[in-house]
């Protein structure tokens, strides 16, 4: 995921990038493979770049900026962070032990959660956001009822779903969203 908004371009687990890009800051969830791509990383990444990860992540990546936990809170110039729980409640994919992350963060007075790989967690109660990038492909993560639960929530005024059309998740789920959540549901094109 990609934003440029305000002269600021943020990168979420950046893979599969094809055009250039340069990014001020990137955040990284987990390290999974269709998640974590350090060429991608590279490709986006320059000068003045700033890395954010998970604390747990130390050990395989180097040169990061900033390693977070769960509830900490980073403010940098022009740029305030929240890291938030991501992990799955019944499945063994992402466990909390892991401590893998979402983000919440804010451009120009619009407040974005990006969930990461996660199902429904008690604690998106908590996060206040306007725009929530969160998984609905129903294996690894949460299905779309959960994210259509984990929207409201939150109080997004959209839903953008993210991880599906790979191996699980299809339109049908995301045209079901659409009938789930009260509010609006932005679809970004997918990569070929």
């Amino acid at each position: 995921m990609r934003i440029r908004r305000s002269g600021l371009e943020v990168h979420v687990d950046p893979i599969g990038v094809d055009e250039p890009s340069e990014a001020d800051f990137v955040l990284l969830t987990h390290p999974h493979y269709d998640n974590f791509s350090e060429a991608d990383i590279e490709r986006v990444r320059g000068d003045h770049t700033v890395l954010i990860a998970p604390a747990s992540m130390k050990k395989q990546l180097d040169g990061a900026d900033h390693f977070m936990r769960p509830g900490d809170m980073l403010q940098l110039e022009g740029f305030d962070v929240l890291a938030v729980p991501a992990h799955n409640v019944d499945k063994k994919f992402h466990t909390a032990e892991q401590g893998w992350l979402g983000y919440v963060f804010t451009i120009d007075g619009t407040t974005y959660y990006h969930a990461g790989d996660t199902d429904f967690l008690p604690a998106m109660f908590g996060i206040r956001c306007d725009v929530a990038f969160l998984p609905v492909d129903g294996y690894y993560t949460m299905g779309v009822e959960d994210a259509a639960r984990a929207g409201d929530a939150c109080g997004a005024e959209m839903i953008i779903p993210i991880h599906w059309g790979e191996t699980h998740g299809t339109e049908d789920d995301v045209a079901r969203l659409h009938e789930l959540f009260g509010r609006e549901v932005g679809v970004l094109p997918r990569r070929s």
